[in-house]
């Protein structure tokens, strides 16, 4: 170790023996974007990396670490691109400590495979900058998911550095951190935070003193170990030559020994003098040192919404159906998409506790990548459409296993009534209606046909259709002098088309017809051509697609459980949903009966961003006034039921906040009733226009009978729960919490669209949070928190004004999820999606396999190209160990880590590969062709 970074001082080895060890780690907490919109933070951080760079060059004895995330380092660089040799070389040397995050995510709130693919981006960036950081370093998240040690472990890192959530049985400054796979981190505890040393230079007459006083403050923690000081804060940079200070401090006294370290060079100093005696399993979400601001979940709804859905699109659809059928792997496009993502899973954006500016950036990102995997998917289902029979439909099956499900299609109305599906023959089918639009229908002067139409073409586009040709009679009638139509259509036929030619013959049909004298007036239509909308039952292999045609040979395949329907009811042979009189539903399974589902419930928020709480006086809304059901679908694939409900809900709080306001608005709540043939689960949507203020809005589903548990879904594992939560600190240990997947307890199953907060009220029912109103970030005067979390800044938006949604799906089903459970979260979250083909008459491929996945528990996460291989990754979302099986274009498979480096030799494979996954196990392997 280098004297001049130590200055341990003059005296014997004796005195430095007996001093008391101190490693200062100078350092910044970083967040990307909060209060301000990232554009505004990011003029902060040029400003303070370009003085940490000057710095660090005037004095070798400077250390920082650049908080665990390289977009601080790309952000800086990408205004000051020159800068990039002089940071890079500090990295190379040790100095300066970045990654091995791309960004600080909040861990519950987005998908386990966003955080696997922002610490793969984070490792890859530090690693072309010279070094990682090769701590798991999560400073700030508000409390830590259950499966953390394992993505650590399998990604090579041993170590990890948490503040928030650690429970009170933890009582010394390090500890094992398990998984529930057996996985283990040492983990660092960061003691009264982050920056809990940030002032102790700041007089350097008083440095002593304040070491004296933080060394009492840290001796339960460290004992005689050497004590870790996190020298820094939110957007900080360490005192200009703070190392003289130190240097000086050691040359005059003998009772410290203050040393100057990276946070990389503390852990490995320490990793085997600090060895830890407690060890903790599972989630980190205590409250008893550390505020875990459980409200984040549950506020901006919109924005969790968002999230799920760019990451279905890109994990579920895009990645896995292009690598299976598409062209050339659109790598560029994903990497856009999935930074964006990762850019949005940053604890401050993906937690919306900020301003209104930033949340519009947040969303806007998300939107972008949906928008990139959405044409993604629409690209690799036209080149699968081109391979298929013309006037077919295509069905793609997303799941890994072979099965049916529901396309929505239309067809020629005078095509054959059936659909024959592949090599499956007839399909099941329902009627969803003709639809006979007409796009257009005026007056036009004759001799202005020609001009009105070339005015509204753009290229062979009209109306959003495609112009397939015309027909004209030129016989007066009905007012008009003649009548010209337009014929077009969602497909092209005939497949190409001369439009110049189109209206050139246009206009001498209408100069040669007898009506085409001056003055005269024809009628114009514009019409599609009338098409049957139909619901199919369509049968895919597992990744693979099907193609669907109109055919009448055979007979049709008979309806599993088929769906009958009355004016207030809907049941398939597996389930069964009645409404009833107040709206609620009773909902009927083979071994749970479950009434007053769907029940309302509003109640005051006087809290903020971060922390629900009811104002002192408070008035729950939960009987609507009037209530209506109406029958949209019967069936026999698919029934949908439409209740609507109007609730008079307080417009907001009282002037003082301690009370709700007398004055009420009329509020009407649609919820959607869906049941699907053979399902064993009732598909629920709950929307309304959101007219209140500083309110809470949740959905409650009562249990058959009462509990002391639950179980939730989320990143990689279903983690058990209990009635309340540990605090302690100063925030209400109020037990709501994240669920990502489903939510289980006693008797009811709730599978979900996205993440969801939830509530087990005194263990008898579900309460889920569909809205969250509140206009602060933060208030200093909260009701059941006692210090500030953040700035006290008005953020309007965050009172969710406007069209508000929920989406879920009800399984009635004793015991906790299991396989069930998992395989019914697959089939809600799966819709098999649809494309017309644009392939010629004589094409005869009508059916293509993909890749499946067989094994009870056993969860998809990933499927894409990583060079010329497959890479696949699967979790066992069990307590036991399970077999699987995968089948697919392959002839070898190498195991590989979470960030795809290989950990063992190939395996013969021939298409199938049989193995073994311990419980809650996460694999992740290559497919050799």
């Amino acid at each position: 170790r280098s004297p001049s970074r130590f200055s341990p001082g003059k005296g014997s080895e004796y005195r430095l023996a007996m001093a008391r060890r101190v490693d200062i780690v100078p350092h910044t907490h970083w967040d990307r974007e909060w209060y301000l919109p990232f554009q505004a933070f990011r003029a902060r951080l040029v400003g303070l990396i370009d003085g940490l760079l000057d710095e660090m060059e005037r004095d070798d004895r400077v250390r920082f670490t650049l908080d665990g995330q390289t977009a601080t380092v790309d952000d800086y660089l990408e205004i000051r691109p020159e800068a990039g040799e002089r940071l890079a070389r500090l990295v190379r040397e040790g100095s300066l400590a970045v990654g091995p995050w791309a960004i600080l995510m909040d861990e519950f709130l987005v998908s386990g495979e966003t955080i696997v693919r922002n610490l793969e981006l984070g490792v890859e960036r530090a690693g072309r900058l010279g070094r990682v950081m090769p701590i798991g370093y999560l400073p700030d998240m508000f409390g830590h998911i259950a499966q953390m040690p394992q993505i650590l472990a399998r990604a090579g890192f041993a170590d990890a550095v948490v503040w928030r959530g650690v429970p009170i049985a933890v009582d010394r400054h390090v500890f094992n951190w398990r998984s529930p796979d057996g996985s283990e981190v040492r983990c660092e505890y960061l003691c009264l935070g982050y920056g809990q040393a940030n002032d102790l230079f700041d007089l350097d007459a008083r440095v002593e003193r304040k070491l004296n006083v933080y060394q009492s403050l840290m001796r339960p923690w460290f004992g005689e170990d050497e004590i870790l000081a996190m020298y820094g804060e939110d957007h900080s940079f360490p005192l200009p030559g703070y190392p003289g200070v130190i240097a000086d401090f050691n040359e005059h006294q003998d009772r410290f020994d203050v040393r100057i370290e990276t946070l990389a060079e503390y852990i490995e100093q320490t990793r085997e003098r600090s060895l830890p005696s407690v060890t903790w399993t599972g989630e980190l979400r205590s409250g008893a040192r550390a505020n875990v601001l459980m409200g984040v979940a549950s506020h901006r709804t919109d924005v969790k919404q968002a999230a799920a859905r760019a990451e279905r699109w890109l994990e579920r659809r895009a990645e896995p159906l292009a690598a299976l059928h598409g062209d050339a792997w659109p790598s560029q496009a994903l990497k856009l998409a999935w930074r964006r993502v990762i850019e949005d899973s940053a604890h401050d954006s993906i937690s919306a506790c900020s301003a209104d500016e930033t949340v519009q950036q947040v969303l806007a990102r998300y939107a972008e990548a949906e928008q990139i995997g959405r044409a993604l998917v629409g690209g690799t289902l036209a080149r699968i459409g081109q391979r298929a029979p013309s006037g077919s439909w295509i069905a793609w099956n997303p799941s890994p296993f072979d099965r049916r499900g529901l396309v929505e299609l239309s067809i020629p109305a005078d095509a054959p009534g059936g659909v024959s599906a592949g090599d499956a023959g007839l399909v099941a089918t329902q009627e969803l209606g003709i639809e006979r639009p007409i796009l257009d229908d005026r007056q036009v002067p004759a001799l202005e046909v020609v001009g009105y139409l070339r005015n509204r073409l753009h290229a062979r586009e009209l109306y959003g259709h495609l112009v397939n040709g015309f027909r004209l009679v030129p016989t007066p009638g009905d007012g008009f002098d003649g009548v010209i139509t337009i014929d077009v259509a969602q497909i092209p036929d005939p497949a190409t088309l001369d439009i110049d030619d189109l209206l050139d013959r246009i206009d001498a049909a209408a100069a040669t017809a007898e009506a085409a004298v001056e003055g005269a007036r024809w009628r114009f239509v514009v019409r599609p051509t009338p098409e049957r909308r139909l619901l199919v039952e369509a049968p895919a292999a597992g990744l693979g697609w099907t193609a669907l045609l109109p055919s009448n040979a055979g007979e049709a395949r008979s309806i599993v459980d088929p769906v009958q329907a009355g004016d207030d009811r809907l049941f398939n042979g597996q389930v069964s949903a009645v409404v009833e009189p107040d709206g609620t539903l009773t909902i009927e399974g083979p071994t749970a009966r479950l009434g007053q589902v769907g029940r309302i419930v509003d109640g005051g928020d006087a809290g903020d961003s971060y922390n629900y709480a009811p104002p002192a006086v408070d008035l729950l809304v939960d009987v609507p006034t009037e209530c209506e059901v109406r029958l949209l679908e019967r069936g026999p694939l698919r029934g949908i039921l439409e209740v609507r409900r109007v609730f008079g809900w307080p417009v907001g709080l009282s002037d003082d906040g301690a009370s709700r306001s007398g004055q009420m608005v009329r509020t009407e709540v649609v919820m959607t009733v869906e049941l699907r043939a053979g399902e064993t689960f009732v598909r629920l949507a709950i929307a309304f226009s959101n007219a209140a203020r500083d309110h809470r809005v949740r959905v409650h589903v009562p249990l058959p009978a009462p509990t002391d548990r639950s179980f939730a879904e989320g990143q990689f594992a279903i983690v058990e729960r209990g009635l309340t939560m540990e605090g302690g600190h100063g925030e209400h240990p109020l037990p709501t919490f994240p669920a990502h997947g489903l939510v289980g307890a006693n008797g009811v199953i709730v599978l979900l669209d996205q993440l969801t907060e939830y509530e087990l009220v005194d263990g008898r029912e579900l309460a889920l949070t569909a809205l969250r109103a509140t206009g602060f970030i933060s208030r200093d005067k909260h009701p059941w928190r006692s210090e500030p979390a953040g700035p006290v800044i008005e953020a309007p938006t965050g009172q969710g004004i406007g069209r508000q949604a929920l989406r879920f799906a009800i399984l009635p089903q004793a015991g906790p999820p299991g396989p069930a459970a998992l395989a019914a979260l697959e089939q809600y979250r799966g819709d098999f999606l649809g494309q017309r083909s644009t392939g010629s008459t004589g094409l005869s491929i009508v059916a293509a396999e993909g890749l499946v996945v067989d094994g009870e528990a056993v969860v998809l996460t990933a499927l894409r190209r990583r060079g010329e291989t497959l890479e696949l990754r699967v979790v066992n979302e069990s307590d036991v160990a399970r077999p699987a099986i995968i089948r697919g274009p392959f002839a070898a498979v190498v195991p590989v880590d979470l960030l795809g480096h290989p950990t063992g030799d190939p395996t013969a494979a021939s298409g199938r590969h049989e193995f073994e996954l311990g419980p809650w196990e996460i694999r992740t392997m290559q497919l050799i062709s």
